[in-house]
């Protein structure tokens, strides 16, 4: 059948879709979720550049997990605000949520300036403000500084 679209990524019974990723931002979000310890052995499913009539082109990843925390969502709304967190069951959408930019970011990224005290006392968690809302940029709340989040580097415990 013509009509017919062929399903690339298998369905899943149980488990976690993120998508709705810009296209070229898959791989940036599955190396950010990697680093965290409970999905190292989860069984993961990566797409690149299909087809989105709200994007033009789109990345996904499936995870074979029931649950996803909270600091992974925020973590990926860091990196790319917008995208869509849906909870599978039964092969169904159980719920969805669409990630908005946080306006504050505390324990995530790590502050460039040497001399902050995030940097100099180490049981000190950073914390940072959005200063837009589409979180470009932020500031240290500590030392003050301002940086483009694409120049920060994030934590992972």
């Amino acid at each position: 059948m013509k009509n017919e679209k062929m399903l690339l990524i298998p369905k899943i019974d149980l488990g976690i879709v993120v998508d709705h990723i810009p296209a070229g931002m898959g791989i940036k979000i599955l190396e950010i979720i990697s680093q965290y310890e409970e999905i190292k052995e989860v069984p993961v499913s990566l797409g690149l550049n299909y087809e989105s009539r709200r994007l033009g082109k789109k990345d996904l990843i499936k995870l074979q997990m029931e649950f996803l925390s909270p600091e992974i969502i925020q973590h990926i709304s860091i990196v790319a605000p917008g995208v869509t967190v849906k909870a599978i069951k039964d092969y169904k959408v159980h719920s969805k949520v669409v990630v908005k930019a946080p306006q504050e970011i505390r324990n995530l990224l790590e502050c460039k300036n040497p001399n902050c005290i995030t940097n100099v006392e180490k049981h000190v968690e950073t914390h940072f403000v959005s200063l837009g809302k589409d979180c470009k940029q932020v500031r240290c709340e500590y030392c003050e500084r301002v940086f483009d989040l694409n120049e920060l580097h994030t934590l992972v415990d």
